[in-house]
């Protein structure tokens, strides 16, 4: 066995300390019911062949399972998914492509391992403290494994990140309010909201969700987001027992809000299916909707504390293309759930094989949106270490400057990528912008990072203005030999464009 498989069941390596956290309520616990779950996870290439034979979904031929062997795909990410979802693949193209494992996986592992370097903000195991907002690792598994995962590192142990103690996070939050209250801390507000990830929380048993949502709320957290893809992998969790879990836990904290960042990548994952693969529509020509995600939903959207938001990166052969996101957003804003991101595939380790380059990303998100009303938009952004850049236009080149040998006719040629700081850690930064030369088969920002006119992103003096007066400096210091005082060779100067 590789190191690899071995690290797969390690399920967080500190101890969780539950009998303290639940002392003294044993008639609170007692009020919540589990549910054991058949959800029949297949695991690996040896359980798929056995689960073939005993009649499960076929999606891969005996062939394809040879090469993926023969590619080691496995040490990458193995295959995973359940019964449901295979089913679910078998009369889907798109959610076929979501699961299914490629030998191409493995011909370009160039990427990162640790995507947009989050443990540079990880002050305490399993927690991530980057905005207003707290990312803390609850599980360390998920129903099924999306081959795009950026979470991959932390499914398969790769990376020195580990699942939370809810004490600790729970200590640590305190600590910084109390910090930023008294004005030790300055540079950060208070934390108001934590998201719960992983893995995905809604594998963890109600009790242990409890855990975590309780002490969050004891805490002083005032919005609770559950980061989860179980409604579209395993929508039955959703039972009674888990949403007599919610209310109890409603009961306790009534102003606590808890968002449901779920994670539909395709509308074939929620709308009903022939056996075709053609949606089905009633008598007044509607989408019907699988009706388990449908009650779900409908369960979730009938509690006045709760939201659901949809987030899902663009990815080759699975969600790139327009009309496919068109309907997908109009149809989940109908059933309850807002389109909050769509997100630019990150940088993992294998990435090539499914990423769609940034700009072919953008346009399909882009031509996705004519048609949609302002409620059912949503946003394209790249989610990187400088915080969550938002593109916002793509600019066409001008021909008439091409051929021309300065840089700066080079760059109008080309044109240009106009990307907007969303979310960032810094305050000062929020909302300024980074423009970059346009370079289409670019496939994350470091594509663009030998291509910046305007970078937003840096606080020096002079800095973010750098690359632009690098380019514009030849034409700006002939037009001040022509000034008396020289004043735009000084200003350039005073910016530190030029060299005194």
């Amino acid at each position: 066995m590789s190191q690899t498989a071995k690290t797969l069941h390690i399920a967080g390596s500190r101890p969780k300390n539950k009998a303290q956290l639940r002392r003294h309520k044993d008639n609170l616990y007692a009020r919540i019911s589990e549910t054991r779950f058949n959800r029949y996870v297949v695991h690996d290439i040896a359980r798929y062949r056995k689960y073939v034979d005993e009649g499960g979904a076929e999606i891969y031929s005996q062939a394809e399972l040879d090469s993926l062997e023969a590619a080691g795909v496995s040490d990458r990410l193995p295959p995973r998914a359940t019964d449901y979802y295979l089913n679910l693949a078998r009369t889907s193209k798109a959610v076929r492509n979501l699961i299914k494992a490629r030998p191409e996986e493995m011909e370009d592992l160039s990427g990162e391992k640790d995507p947009s370097n989050q443990l540079r903000y990880s002050p305490i195991p399993g927690l991530l403290h980057k905005y207003e907002l707290c990312l803390v690792y609850v599980v360390r598994t998920c129903s099924s494994w999306c081959r795009y995962c950026y979470r991959s590192d932390f499914l398969t142990g790769k990376t020195e990140k580990d699942t939370a103690s809810i004490h600790e996070v729970a200590d640590y939050i305190r600590t910084h309010n109390a910090n930023v209250a008294a004005g030790d801390i300055t540079d950060r507000p208070e934390v108001r909201e934590v998201l719960l990830s992983g893995g995905d929380p809604m594998v963890l048993s109600n009790r242990n969700l409890f855990d975590y949502l309780n002490g969050l709320a004891e805490a002083g957290v005032e919005v609770i987001r559950i980061g989860t893809k179980e409604m579209a992998f395993y929508p039955q969790r959703f039972d009674d027992n888990f949403l007599n879990m919610l209310d109890l836990f409603h009961e306790l904290h009534p102003h606590v809000l808890v968002a449901f960042m779920v994670h539909f990548t395709h509308p074939d994952e929620f709308l009903r299916l022939n056996d075709a693969g053609e949606y089905v529509r009633d008598k007044h020509g509607h989408l019907l909707r699988n009706p388990l995600v449908e009650i779900a939903a409908a369960h979730l959207c009938a509690r006045p504390f709760v939201t659901l938001e949809n987030q899902t990166p663009i990815i080759q052969g699975v969600n790139d293309d327009a009309d496919a996101l068109r309907l997908m957003q109009q149809e989940l804003k109908r059933m309850g759930v807002n389109n909050h991101y769509y997100f630019q595939c990150r940088e993992i380790e294998g990435f090539h094989a499914f990423a769609v380059p940034v700009e072919t990303a953008w346009k399909v998100h882009a031509d996705s949106q004519r048609g949609l009303s302002g409620i059912e938009r949503s946003r394209f952004a790249l989610s990187t270490e400088a915080g969550k850049m938002e593109l916002i236009s793509v600019i066409e080149g001008d021909n008439r400057f091409r051929g021309a040998d300065d840089e700066l006719s080079q760059a109008l040629a080309e044109g240009l990528v106009v990307f907007r700081l969303h979310r960032t850690p810094y305050a000062d930064r929020q909302s300024d912008l980074v423009v970059a030369r346009r370079h289409p088969q670019a496939l994350w920002i470091s594509g663009y990072e030998d291509r910046i006119l305007y970078d937003g992103r840096v606080r020096q003096s002079g800095g973010k203005w750098s690359p632009l007066l690098t380019l514009l400096t030849p034409a700006l210091m002939r037009a001040g030999e022509d000034s008396p005082a020289n004043s735009t060779g000084l200003l350039l100067q005073e910016l530190g464009s030029v060299s005194a």
